[in-house]
């Protein structure tokens, strides 16, 4: 690409305005941070074109701008590129960022940092008389414009988990979708016999049960549904009683099945072992081929396999992410237990104490009244003990003081005075050892929870394989998908002889494909309009 187009660039915490070895300062700094697995930064502000034909988009107002922006986003210390060109109808700024801090070593936290990039881009575009546009590129790594045309965008909360979980964020069905959605499969809800016939209904029309949080959600592979948007009577517990099974033992069952099949592949596959790559590769290609390759219905059958083998492995990555989460949550539970117990022992010394101090006030031997009490509770029970003391004081022995007649000493005053409180300060006692027994009831409940959850998910990984392998069959089942993919046209999948509702799916995983796919390409051009790899900043 032509240099020209280079508007500007400008560093800042830099040496150097060229790409690679900024890249590898940038590298060199984010090493320092054992912590940061995500440490390059990149995001987008966008001028509006009307703007910039009014002749308002000037150079120096762009770096005013991306200066402004730097301040506001707290990244004025750290490392960072800021170019522009100029051969775009929407002009616009490009920030590379090194989250790490060049001398502290900590990461910049992107917590909710798409918001404030779009309220300090709205707020600059008024201080400066410019139109306000919607953050696209924010928007864009949301899936947001790619797929503008399929639907509601995944939450954000979705797509900062699905980060964390480093897979393909969910997007929601829209309401009309969910409509017809429950009308298709309400049949198949009431006439399934259990969780394997369920599941066949479903995949019969392309839909698929997914662990989600504490319940399930169906899928065709790009949208989802939670499972309660399917009627009143479609609850997941509800299931789980009437099939007579939990879900996650069905799809442990179904895990063993889909791995034991795995396995028979592995089995039938040539031995490759000895032989150099290309003899490898040929080999490998000649066992997976079919004699009907050419063939473009044959190819959208191959999609339509690939494409549920890696949905039956999505669910099962699913029960996995449950499984863990469980584990994750019955540890906290555990260890907020634990800690809580210590608080509740303070609080019941405290609240003890306090009892003491006020019985020592009212009575002559305030440990000897004590021990009265606790057995009239233990022989009539708290409520009538309370009220034969209430009736008779020198029920729990001697009252300081002296009484004669009329007239009391000054401790048999305050005797009388503080006796009015002792019913409640030992109300208050109980309570704090109520407590403390609870808490220590939870502590042991939650250890019960821990074992049952690590005991499901070491099920788990017995029988589909440890995290990693499932990593790699996952990684294997999307190459496959991808491969599948490529080979097939949009002309094949709408003449094919599949169901009109799977038929619909593959053509709208094939138009997304084809979205994504412009989209990075979009992404490699404006980085070969500088000579520059934005991938460079993201490999690291």
């Amino acid at each position: 690409m032509s240099p020209e187009r280079v508007e500007f660039v400008e560093r800042r915490n830099l040496h150097t305005d060229d790409p690679r070895s900024a890249a590898a300062v940038m590298d060199a700094t984010a090493q320092k941070s054992a912590r940061c697995r995500q440490p390059a930064y990149h995001f987008i502000v966008t001028f509006d074109p009307d703007d910039a034909a009014a002749g308002k988009v000037t150079p120096e107002l762009k770096r005013r701008v991306a200066q402004q922006v730097i301040e506001r986003m707290g990244l004025t210390e750290h490392q960072l590129l800021v170019y522009s060109h100029t051969d775009t109808d929407h002009p616009h700024l490009h920030f590379l960022v090194n989250r790490v801090h060049p001398t502290k070593h900590i990461a910049y936290d992107r917590h909710q940092d798409g918001r404030r990039l779009t309220g300090i881009v709205q707020e600059l575009a008024r201080e400066h008389g410019l139109n306000i546009l919607r953050n696209r590129e924010y928007e864009r790594q949301l899936g947001r414009e790619v797929l503008e045309d399929f639907g509601p965008a995944p939450t954000d909360a979705e797509y900062w988990r699905a980060r964390r979980e480093e897979r393909e964020a969910q997007r929601p069905f829209e309401k009309a979708a969910v409509t017809d959605l429950r009308r298709r499969l309400k049949d198949d809800f009431i006439r399934a016999r259990d969780w394997d016939d369920l599941a066949e209904r479903l995949a019969a029309k392309g839909i698929t049960m997914e662990r989600k949080g504490q319940g399930l959600v169906l899928t065709d592979g790009e949208r989802f549904a939670k499972l309660s948007d399917m009627g009143k009577g479609v609850r997941f517990h509800v299931l789980e009683e009437r099939y007579g099974e939990s879900f996650d033992d069905h799809m442990a069952r179904r895990a063993a099945r889909v791995a034991e099949r795995e396995r028979g592949k592995e089995n039938r596959a040539p031995d490759t072992s000895g032989m150099a790559p290309a003899e490898r590769r040929t080999v490998e290609g000649m066992f997976d081929e079919e004699p009907d390759r050419g063939s473009a219905e044959a190819a959208v059958r191959r999609f339509d396999h690939a494409d549920m083998e890696f949905r039956y492995w999505s669910q099962i990555e699913a029960s996995y992410r449950s499984a863990a989460g469980k584990v994750r949550y019955a540890e906290r539970q555990q260890a907020f237990n634990e800690k809580q117990v210590h608080r509740d022992e303070a609080w019941l010394g405290k609240r003890s104490r306090s009892l003491d101090e006020i019985l020592v006030k009212v009575y002559r031997d305030a440990a000897k009244a004590r021990a009265i009490w606790d057995d009239l509770e233990e022989k009539f029970g708290i409520r009538d003990a309370e009220r034969m003391i209430e009736k008779d004081p020198f029920i729990l022995g001697a009252v300081r003081g002296i009484r004669l007649g009329d007239t009391r000493t000054a401790d048999r005053r305050e005797a009388k005075r503080y006796f009015r409180y002792i019913v409640e300060r030992r109300q208050r006692w109980r309570d704090a050892k109520n407590r403390l027994e609870h808490t220590r009831a939870e502590i042991e409940r939650a250890r019960q929870r821990v074992k049952l959850a690590v005991r499901e998910y070491e099920l788990l990984q017995h029988v589909a394989g440890s995290p990693q392998m499932l990593r790699e069959t996952m990684l294997e089942k999307i190459k496959a998908r991808a491969r599948a993919l490529s080979r097939v046209t949009e002309r094949a999948i709408e003449r094919s002889r599949l169901a009109d509702d799977r038929r619909e799916q593959l053509h709208r995983a094939w138009r997304v494909a084809k979205e994504k796919r412009l989209e990075r390409e979009r992404k490699r051009e404006r980085g070969r309009a500088f000579g520059l790899d934005l991938d460079l900043f993201d490999k690291y």
